[in-house]
């Protein structure tokens, strides 16, 4: 992706007059739109997040001495000091009291077409039973109560139970096996683990509660098993979901704002997963700026995002929309089964108007729709978040699948953000993978390894200058751990560890700053080699790392997954390895060019291009509990055993 503005979208005077941002500036005084809030609210961020919080309907059952107090370091900050709250009143009670409560919070489905929709005032009644009945499992303030569930209504509804009583939501992905998810209920001290029986996906069964008992043999802090589906059994400390339902409510609890909500542990390389923690003021401010101004959520959307309850998606959607008093869509299974034409149907069924995937699942579709792609005229805005863009697969998600009309709302983050980083805006030009830059209210920068800002077009690392709402306060009981990952390197600053240019008014990513491959002193962000791998017809995807090598400190290696109809013959790599040489210069010639069927990736997209370093040199992988196709490991294995 070129670090270049090259607009392919513009916003017409229509979306910019009715946008969310628009009636912010208008509020505040602000002229010149979205670019001058944006200024604004870097320069002075408590300005902006005063603003924010009354905009987006936090309650506050005490105000805030202060909007932050960041006197011990930045590392410290506490958010909304003195501040009582909690999120479940400020997301679901709110709209009750405002006579909204039958307004539909939540509509999920699933792959054999059953589901159902959750009203604001029957999410609060459920979410206070399901409370009530925690409290009776002995779930006090402060515990932990883990979800290894589905997308669905139980997942949404224990997310809110869980704040409304002040327990620590742990989120555990529902395709994560048993060690995977024993690590982290050790790690979080969970009191309980909520699962289900089963869920479907491509059509085929998968049994949840299996694996959740089988983790509970390396769990010894949980206490109750609570199954969606299953059936009681006192022997086993097991109560059923329809138990826990039938429980006298449990009321809201008032809670200072910097109460933790959410633990929801990162992908560790090696070691044990960090547990990332989020609160009950900084993390609905954080995110219902996000899903407010930069996906312009209103109350009349339906917002639909391909994720599971166990990524921060989930819980960045589910507050930031019921804040906004829009409403959710949970999809349970493959938005491509029984065909690819499932999607387009969805999204028409459920009237979505927001809609948000992976640019992995835009790759997958651009190759395999039938005819025409354009999605149902629900659909207003378009949004991806996960890993940097193709611009191919961009053009087809902005022209093809949005028809021109939707923005294409670009967000990057992670779990230990809260949210995002950096955005962009639906009132400002597009260019293909582009951000707007930082998202209202961040204080961001890129700088090189010095301290020092690049200038436009050359990467370096994406630093941010001064706290903001979402960022954790911690990671769960590794206090150094988090100032050593997030701050010794740059004292003062959070060190995010992406690689990003800018240029233009827009901000690029291109990948991870570990993943940056070094040869012969030479800087590449792996992005650039695998754009020139793709662009080639036989190409449907490709992924670029760095191995050791004796003389060159690292040299450059590609895997190629070939196209559908194609194979990768020895001619075929040769002839990559030109592409790649004419694209980026003789200094970065590819050592090899290896065919494998298919990438190492995580559920939600994401290649994993340690797997492919760990196979080039033959040494462990690391933690592999996130990996969704584990059978691609064996064959690069065995693809980079082969001659070259």
């Amino acid at each position: 992706m070129n670090s270049v503005n090259d607009y392919a979208w513009y916003p017409s005077p229509e979306t910019i007059e009715r946008s969310n941002i628009t009636a912010f500036c208008r509020a505040h005084g602000v002229d010149g739109g979205y670019r001058a809030l944006q200024a604004r609210s870097a320069a002075d961020p408590a300005w902006f997040w005063e603003r924010a919080v009354a905009d987006l309907g936090i309650v506050w059952h005490e105000p805030p001495e202060r909007v932050c107090d960041d006197s011990g370091g930045m590392a410290a900050t506490r958010w909304f000091p003195g501040a009582r709250t909690n999120l479940a009143d400020s997301c679901l009670e709110r709209h009750v009291r405002q006579g909204r409560g039958t307004a539909p919070a939540l509509r999920f489905t699933r792959e054999d077409g059953t589901g159902g929709t959750l009203t604001y005032a029957e999410a609060a009644a459920h979410s206070a039973r399901v409370a009530g009945g925690l409290r009776g499992l002995g779930v006090t303030e402060g515990d932990r109560v883990a979800c290894h569930l589905p997308p669905g209504a139980e997942a949404f509804v224990l997310l809110f139970a869980c704040a409304r009583i002040g327990a620590v939501l742990v989120p555990l992905f529902s395709g994560y096996g048993a060690e995977a998810i024993a690590v982290r209920l050790a790690d979080a001290g969970a009191k309980v683990l909520v699962t289900a029986r089963a869920t479907t996906r491509h059509g085929r069964r998968y049994g949840l509660e299996p694996v959740a008992r089988g983790a509970l043999r390396g769990a010894p802090t949980v206490r109750h098993l609570v199954v969606a589906g299953g059936e009681e059994d006192p022997g086993t400390a097991t109560t059923t979901w329809r138990a826990l339902s039938a429980a006298e409510p449990a009321p809201v609890r008032s809670l200072p704002a910097d109460t933790p909500f959410l633990l929801l542990h990162t992908s560790g390389t090696t070691g044990r997963p960090k547990g990332a923690v989020h609160t009950h003021g900084g993390f609905p401010a954080q995110v219902g700026s996000e899903v407010r101004y930069h996906l312009d959520v209103r109350p009349d959307d339906v917002v639909f995002w391909v994720t599971d309850p166990g990524w921060i998606m989930f819980p960045l959607v589910t507050v930031g929309t019921t804040l906004a008093g829009a409403c959710v869509l949970a999809y349970e299974g493959a938005v491509d089964h029984p065909g690819v034409e499932r999607l387009w149907h969805l999204l028409a069924e459920q009237d979505v108007t927001v809609f948000g995937s992976s640019p992995s699942l835009s790759r997958m579709l651009m190759d395999r729709v039938p005819g025409e792609a354009a999605a149902p005229g629900s659909v207003r805005v378009l949004a991806s978040t996960g890993e940097p863009w193709t611009e191919e697969a961009w053009r087809w998600y902005s022209a093809e699948f949005g028809g021109k009309r939707c923005p294409v709302i670009n967000i990057c983050g992670g779990t230990e953000v809260g949210g995002s980083l950096l955005a962009s805006a639906p009132t400002v030009p597009q260019s293909p993978g582009g951000f707007a830059g930082p998202c209202l209210g961040i204080d961001a920068t890129v700088e090189d390894e010095t301290g020092a800002e690049p200038p436009e077009g050359t990467a370096g690392e994406l630093v941010v200058r001064r706290p903001w709402p979402g960022m954790t306060r911690g990671l769960w009981g590794a206090r150094d751990r988090f100032t050593e990952t997030y701050f010794a390197r740059r004292p003062g600053r959070w060190s995010h560890g992406d690689l990003v240019s800018r240029g233009g008014g827009e901000w690029f990513v291109h990948g991870r700053l570990d993943d940056v491959i070094k040869i012969a002193g030479k800087r590449l962000g792996p992005a650039e080699a695998e754009d020139a791998v793709r662009a080639d017809p036989a190409v449907a995807d490709a992924a670029a790392v760095g191995v050791p090598h004796p003389v060159k400190g690292e040299a450059l290696w590609c895997f190629a997954v070939p196209a559908p109809g194609h194979t990768l013959a020895p001619a075929d790599t040769d002839r990559l390895t030109t592409r790649v040489t004419d694209a980026l210069g003789p200094a970065f010639r590819p050592a090899r060019v290896i065919a494998v069927p298919e990438l190492p990736r995580t559920r939600n997209g994401k290649v994993i291009r340690r797997v492919l370093r760990a196979a080039a040199t033959g040494t462990p992988v690391g933690d592999l509990s996130t990996l969704a196709n584990a059978s691609s490991l064996e064959a690069i294995r065995s693809a980079v055993g082969a001659t070259p």
